[in-house]
């Protein structure tokens, strides 16, 4: 679709910009305007490391998946300072499903497949965060959330290969932004339109 040269600067871009947008989601963690569903960090912290080295031995990485581990360990760790207290059955779940996922790449010794559980178990874990932007979206971050969904939309346009271990990982992040972005924007209006 484009040559290397657009496609490395549409991965660089995107690696800027979802690192820029953990920018004003730590800023609202620490005014306490956000409060992080612990597991979804957690979660999307452990796993997205995976991602990343499954990706780094199949020399697949790209520029979002180095901004979103680097920022999602600050975030991770701010989670379980000021993130929701308590943790549900969903969470309790989610953080059963990243631990099976992390047993079958160890058992199977395949990193697509560490890539594919893995991005499985990141789209299982933002399920804490989905709930939590359904039930109240002032409690997460527009701005952040939007940096992040631009990011996606530079990550997929700069996918090099339709592979596993090149499209798992910008393809779910996607869709992961999208249901969010779903949830603070439209959502909101609907429910307000019916009541």
């Amino acid at each position: 679709m484009f040559d290397k040269n657009v496609l490395h600067l549409l991965t660089m871009l995107a690696g800027i910009l979802f690192l820029l947008g953990f920018v004003p989601y730590i800023r609202a963690i620490l005014r306490k305007t956000t409060k992080p569903a612990k597991v979804s960090w957690i979660i999307w912290a452990i796993l997205d490391s995976i991602t990343f080295a499954g990706m780094a031995v199949k020399e697949t990485l790209n520029g979002q998946i180095i901004g979103a581990v680097i920022g999602v360990w600050i975030v991770a760790a701010l989670a379980l300072k000021y993130g929701a207290s308590g943790w549900t059955k969903l969470d309790k779940f989610c953080l059963g499903g990243a631990v099976l996922g992390v047993t079958m790449w160890y058992l199977f010794d395949s990193p697509t497949l560490g890539i594919t559980v893995s991005n499985g178990i990141i789209f299982l874990g933002a399920f804490p965060t989905f709930a939590s932007a359904w039930r109240d979206p002032s409690g997460e971050d527009k701005a952040a959330w939007t940096i992040y969904w631009l990011s996606c939309v530079a990550s997929v346009l700069a996918i090099p290969a339709w592979t596993l271990a090149d499209a798992m990982q910008p393809l779910t992040f996607f869709v992961i932004e999208s249901v969010v972005m779903y949830l603070l924007f439209v959502q909101p209006k609907i429910s307000h339109k019916y009541p």
